[in-house]
C-alpha cells in the first residue's frame, strides 16, 4: 500500500530495526526531561501538549480495522490507559483531556496511584441534558480544571441555526468554577462565539471538519488541507487560548517519523503562544509518548 498508518509504520520499523523504538523511549525515560513549556489559563498552569483519550476509547478517526486495534488492546488490560497517563507525566506532560465513565476510572486509578496529572473534562450531553453529567464529573476526586463542550454538540446546533443554547452548558461550567471551554470542528462556530464575546476561557479548535462539517455530510470523513489553514486563521485572531487538535489529521500525518514531526511543528508554527496541543496516543507498537513529546519540545525550541 502507498500510505502506511502510524500502526502499520510502527511494526514496520520495528521489526526492521530491531529495539529501535524501544532504545529510544529508554533513553527519554532515563534522561528524565522536565515538564514542558506551560501557559496559564486562568489560575492554572497546563503543559503546551496534552494526552487525550480517543485511542483509549477506540476512535482513531482513521479505519475501522484501527479503532478495532485501540479498542482491543486497551480492553485487554484496563492498566494499560494508566500506564499511558503515568507515562506522560513521567515524561513532562501535566495535563490530559479525559471523558466519558471508562476513562474517568482510569483516572481515578492514576490518582490512587499517586498520579498528579491534571484534566480537563469532554461534556457530551446537549443543552437542557447534561445535569446528571455535570454532577457525575464534580464527584471526581480531583475535579477537573475545566471542562469543554464536545465539539459535536456545538457543530450539530450552529447546523441547526441554535448554537446560542450552548450557552446553557457553557454557564453550568462557570457556575461550578471550572475553566469553560467550547470546542469545534469548524472555525465558524468558534467565530461565532468570539464575535459575540461569550464568557468562556478557551477554544478547543480541531484542525479539521473531518465528518463534522456545517455542509451537508460527506463521504466518509475528509480531512482537507484547506480547513485546517481556516482554523489555524481562527485561533490565531481569537482573543482566547486554543487547544489545537487533530494536527495529525488523525493518522493520516503519520507514513513516516518525519512526517509527525513535520505536522507537530505545522501546529505550533500556526498557533499562539497561549494555546496548547492535544495527541491521542497509544503505546502498542511504540512509544508515542516520548516520540511525541521529543517532537513538542523540538518545536518549542527546548531541546
Amino acid at each position: 500500500m502507498t500510505r502506511l498508518d502510524r500502526r502499520e509504520f510502527g511494526g514496520a520499523t520495528l521489526a526492521a530495526l530491531g529495539s529501535a523504538a524501544m532504545l529510544s523511549g529508554a533513553a527519554a525515560e532515563e534522561k528524565q526531561p522536565g515538564k514542558l513549556p506551560t501557559v496559564r489559563w486562568g489560575k492554572h498552569e497546563i503543559t503546551r501538549l496534552l494526552v487525550g483519550h480517543n485511542p483509549i476509547k477506540g476512535m482513531s478517526h482513521f479505519s475501522a480495522d484501527l479503532s478495532q486495534d485501540m479498542r482491543e488492546w486497551f480492553a485487554g488490560d484496563p492498566d494499560r490507559a494508566v500506564q499511558l497517563l503515568r507515562r506522560s507525566e513521567q515524561l513532562g506532560i501535566d495535563t490530559c483531556q479525559m471523558g466519558g465513565e471508562a476513562v474517568e476510572q482510569a483516572l481515578r486509578t492514576h490518582y490512587a496511584g499517586g498520579g498528579k496529572i491534571q484534566w480537563i473534562a469532554t461534556f457530551y450531553s446537549p443543552p437542557g441534558e447534561g445535569k446528571e453529567e455535570l454532577t457525575r464529573i464534580l464527584k471526581m476526586t480531583p475535579k477537573p480544571i475545566g471542562v469543554q463542550q464536545l465539539g459535536n454538540v456545538s457543530d450539530a446546533l450552529m447546523r441547526e441555526g441554535k448554537l446560542e443554547r450552548v450557552r446553557e452548558n457553557l454557564k453550568m461550567f462557570r457556575d461550578a468554577g471550572l475553566l469553560v471551554g467550547l470546542g469545534s470542528h469548524n472555525h465558524e462556530v468558534i467565530d461565532y462565539a468570539e464575535d459575540k464575546g461569550w464568557d468562556l476561557d478557551f477554544y478547543q479548535c480541531c484542525f479539521y471538519r473531518s465528518c463534522f462539517s456545517l455542509q451537508p455530510i460527506r463521504t466518509g470523513e475528509v480531512f482537507e488541507a484547506a480547513d485546517r489553514r481556516a482554523m489555524a486563521e481562527t485561533i490565531r485572531r481569537v482573543s482566547k487560548p486554543c487547544l489545537a487538535f487533530k494536527v495529525l489529521g488523525a493518522n493520516r500525518h503519520c507514513q513516516t517519523p518525519a512526517a509527525v514531526e513535520a505536522a507537530i511543528r505545522f501546529a505550533y508554527q500556526n498557533i499562539k503562544p497561549t494555546d496548547v496541543v492535544l495527541l491521542g496516543m497509544w503505546q502498542k507498537y511504540e512509544d508515542q509518548v516520548a516520540e511525541n513529546v521529543g517532537y513538542a519540545r523540538k518545536a518549542l525550541g527546548v531541546v
